[in-house]
């Protein structure tokens, strides 16, 4: 009797033990690292496959670099926000320039009158000259400031660091890659690679009545 009744004390005591030892949290997961979100992932998938600006196409880098190995000299009539409503000729040769203002409303009677302005780009000069046979009086009249006098030959026009062909169109029956560039838009002549038309932050340019390989070194020298 006595030892059943220790033997059921000691069961009794251990379920107590047990019971009384705290039971132990199950182990949580490891947080997982935090990564971008997908939206940011895909702006900078997107930005990194965007095409990087300032990019001109094979075919139209071909066409505004065909001057160079066509043309070593150019004249042509010129229209522009700087002439107004008339055209004004232009002789252009290497690095020299000799353009002639409309003489519609100029005399040159008098002693400070000229008809012709002659720019050359690497000494950056600018001068004006009275040069027709019906000077009253002939030879240079003034140094003139150059940035003042310039104005971009067509040339000029196709120093561009971006561009591509948008269309087609025939000018002076002459056929034309009409051509969006940051400097606006150009319509090339497409045999001799040079703009006829220009039109930019709202104003127009024409160059008409070309001529290649015609100006001699007279033409564009006082």
């Amino acid at each position: 009797m006595k030892g059943g009744l220790l033997a059921l004390c000691i069961v009794s005591f251990l379920v107590l033990i047990v019971a009384c030892v705290p039971a132990q949290e199950a182990p949580t997961a490891a947080a997982a690292p935090k990564t971008e979100s997908s939206s940011v992932a895909k702006t900078q998938t997107a930005t990194t496959e965007q095409k990087p600006s300032g990019e001109i196409a094979a075919d139209v880098k071909d066409l505004l670099s065909k001057h160079k190995t066509k043309i070593t000299s150019v004249y042509y009539k010129y229209r522009g926000p700087e002439t107004d409503i008339n055209f004004y000729e232009f002789y252009v040769k290497g690095e020299k320039i000799k353009y002639k203002p409309s003489l519609e409303i100029k005399s040159l009677d008098m002693p400070g009158s000229y008809d012709a302005i002659f720019i050359d780009k690497l000494a950056k000069t600018a001068q004006s000259y009275c040069t027709a046979a019906y000077c009253a009086y002939k030879g240079k009249k003034a140094d003139l400031v150059y940035d003042d006098a310039y104005i971009d030959t067509v040339f000029d026009w196709l120093a561009v660091t971006s561009a591509k062909k948008v269309g087609e169109e025939v000018i002076e029956s002459r056929t034309t890659w009409k051509i969006e560039t940051n400097k606006g838009t150009l319509w090339v002549d497409t045999f001799y690679g040079v703009p006829l038309k220009a039109e930019s932050k709202g104003n127009v340019y024409r160059f008409e009545q070309l001529a290649v390989n015609s100006v001699t070194d007279a033409d564009v020298t006082p």
